[in-house]
């Protein structure tokens, strides 16, 4: 396995981080690319990346522009759905990429979505990690609120602390909780630990108007999908993910017991279910 650090330019010349895990010998099987949360970054795919590369996948991890190792937006309202698309598809295009898999958290479920309906040749597969159409207003009022806060913290168990508020229901070890501050949170050199996003990140996010999601989850209905939900989740609720199931007949769905929003996709059911649902494909 090699593990590559590379960058693509943006239309508007924003560079774009994202981490190539390539297996040690090239098989016929497509790439899966990887798209997080919407504070979040490449690192949460880590160690997912290295277990399916080690059973031969390429995988791809994005970092989001405003997010990680990509660029800062010069204009926070590009911090939209639409340029998001288009930082993906000069991704794919610049790695040679003409169709993948896409495995999506939050956020990147619904960009998995997204992309399904502007580059319709480009998904083969999907798998949806607690990304459902049925988005509650509270809850994306936390997530708006969470993204706006521009607190640095002093040391590492104060960012963890800040993680474990925002994500009250993960239910994780403190050696996960670390890996998830480490997700989002980066080591600066004024020693101390600064968000690894830009803020401005809300400032759309305030001003958006209500999204067709259901419509979205209907471009990936020719498809096949795994959705995957938190069994403690308050962003998908267990009526949605039914109702999933209904307009999309071949779902694949898992519950993943003990986790809110969102499941790490390091636990032993994510990694089964996701093995399985790979395993079928090219």
């Amino acid at each position: 396995m090699t593990i590559t650090e590379k960058r693509v330019t943006a239309r508007d010349g924003i560079s774009l981080f994202l981490r190539d895990y390539a297996p040690t010998a090239n098989g016929a099987m497509l790439p899966v690319l990887c798209l997080s949360g919407v504070t979040r970054t490449s690192r949460d795919f880590d160690r997912l990346a290295r277990h399916l590369t080690a059973n031969g996948r390429r995988v791809l991890a994005l970092d989001y522009r405003g997010r990680g190792g990509s660029d800062r937006a010069k204009d926070p309202m590009t911090y939209t759905p639409q340029t998001y698309l288009d930082d993906i598809r000069a991704c794919l295009t610049a790695l040679n990429l003409h169709r993948v898999h896409l495995i999506g958290t939050s956020l990147g479920g619904f960009l998995a979505m997204a992309v399904a309906i502007a580059m319709p040749t480009a998904v083969a597969g999907a798998i949806l990690n607690d990304s459902g159409p049925d988005l509650p207003a509270h809850g994306l009022g936390r997530i708006v609120d969470h993204i706006a806060d521009r607190t640095v913290h002093a040391d590492w168990d104060s960012a963890i602390a800040a993680t474990k508020a925002a994500l009250p229901d993960l239910n994780l070890t403190e050696d996960d909780w670390r890996r998830a501050a480490e997700g989002n949170y980066r080591a600066a050199p004024d020693g101390r630990i600064h968000p690894d996003w830009d803020p401005a990140i809300a400032i759309p996010l305030r001003k958006a108007g209500g999204l067709d999601l259901w419509g979205l989850f209907g471009a990936l209905r020719d498809r096949p999908v795994l959705a995957l939900r938190g069994e403690l989740s308050k962003l998908l609720s267990d009526a949605c993910f039914a109702r999933m199931a209904e307009r999309h007949p071949g779902l694949r769905r898992a519950t993943i017991p003990n986790r809110g929003h969102a499941p790490t996709l390091d636990e032993p059911e994510s990694r089964t279910a996701i093995d399985a649902f790979l395993a079928a494909l090219p």
